[in-house]
């Protein structure tokens, strides 16, 4: 890369990282306020609370980093419009494709940023929050280590595997105690589901204990008489925001093959695959409009615009991936339209200012 392409570059990232940091603290900011509210009910002290905050902010940032990267590109470029360096720029012999190359090599650095946050950091810190949340609101009555889940119904203990949603259990294992601590019996079945009068369980076997001896026993399906509320189950079950990509696919598969509703965790699948690459035409329409109509403008005119283009953005990108189904679109289809769209409206604006 030549110097100006390098100079082009550390401007286009510095408005992006600079954007970023002030949307970072804002989220941060607005949620302690909101989470105040909530301190009765979740027993949080003044050091927990700014913990479970700063864990929910890489999920956050990864939703708006596509506006983040529009407003930033609009404002590292336009303060270079503003004192006609990129006129300049032009006169010294940089023609509008390395121009191009730049934007293009920007949005790769940023879009695999977006991967880190959404895939590797975020995943894993909404699961920290929510265990800080549960442990805390359901102090007593749940233990949970990574992702198994104890539960208590009086002398009975439950130990859960993996809730795979509010109805559907995978690895569970009953421990029935008796009122003077004795082991009565141990039931254990690989599936189980959640039932108003109690917990359907597949394929169990166990072991009853009496003055005789033990007894091992069979059952491919029986409800179990659990009195523990469905309420604590739907808090405990696996969300999809807290599973990377390959875990919302397997998921997705396994929900699938059991016949339960797998659609949340397949819309999220797309839409979190498809959010890095829309970095790109962001930032490939942020180019023509600073060349073109927010050259001579100011820096509050060329925010309205990049927040306006953004919250558009966001709410078509959010209307056809929870309208998808309505209209019969696949998941992937109603992932990639909006942006596509974006794409093809970028280019024509480009094929506008060239021409």
């Amino acid at each position: 890369m030549s110097r100006l392409e390098r100079y082009l570059l550390r401007h286009l990232l510095a408005g992006v990282a600079t954007v970023a940091l002030v949307m970072a603290a804002l989220v941060i900011f607005v949620n302690l306020l909101g989470q105040i509210e909530n301190l009765d009910d979740t027993r949080f002290g003044p050091l927990q609370l700014l913990a479970y905050v700063s864990l929910r902010l890489p999920a956050f940032l990864f939703q708006t980093i596509p506006i983040a990267a529009l407003l930033g590109a609009l404002l590292g470029l336009g303060s270079l419009a503003a004192q006609r360096e990129l006129i300049a720029m032009q006169a010294l012999g940089l023609p509008m494709w390395r121009m191009l190359r730049v934007v293009i090599l920007a949005a790769l650095m940023i879009g695999a940023s977006a991967w880190v946050l959404g895939d590797v950091l975020g995943p894993p810190a909404e699961s920290m929050a929510r265990q800080m949340r549960d442990a805390q609101r359901l102090t007593g009555r749940v233990a949970r280590v990574a992702d198994q889940v104890w539960l208590r119904d009086a002398n009975t203990f439950v130990r859960v595997d993996r809730l795979l949603n509010a109805r559907l259990l995978r690895g569970v294992e009953i421990l029935e105690f008796a009122d003077d601590g004795a082991l009565r019996q141990v039931v254990r079945a690989p599936r189980a589901v959640v039932e108003p009068d109690g917990w359907l369980l597949f394929d169990a076997q166990g072991t009853r204990f009496d003055a005789a001896g033990a007894t091992d026993f069979r059952q491919p399906q029986g409800v179990w008489p659990l009195r523990i509320e469905p309420h604590l189950v739907e808090v405990l079950a696996v969300r999809a925001e807290t599973l990377t990509l390959r875990e919302l696919w397997q998921q997705k598969q396994f929900l699938s093959d059991n016949g339960l509703e797998s659609e949340p965790f397949g819309t999220l699948f797309w839409t979190r695959l498809v959010l890095p690459v829309s970095i790109l035409p962001m930032l490939l329409l942020a180019l023509p409009l600073i060349l073109g109509s927010l050259r001579d403008s100011s820096m509050v005119r060329r925010v309205v615009v990049g927040v306006l283009i953004g919250a558009a953005y966001y709410l078509i990108n959010l209307t056809f991936s929870g309208g998808g189904v309505v209209l019969g679109l696949p998941n992937w289809v109603s992932a990639w339209l909006p942006t596509l769209a974006l794409g093809l409206f970028a280019g024509w604006q480009l094929r506008r200012v060239q021409a």
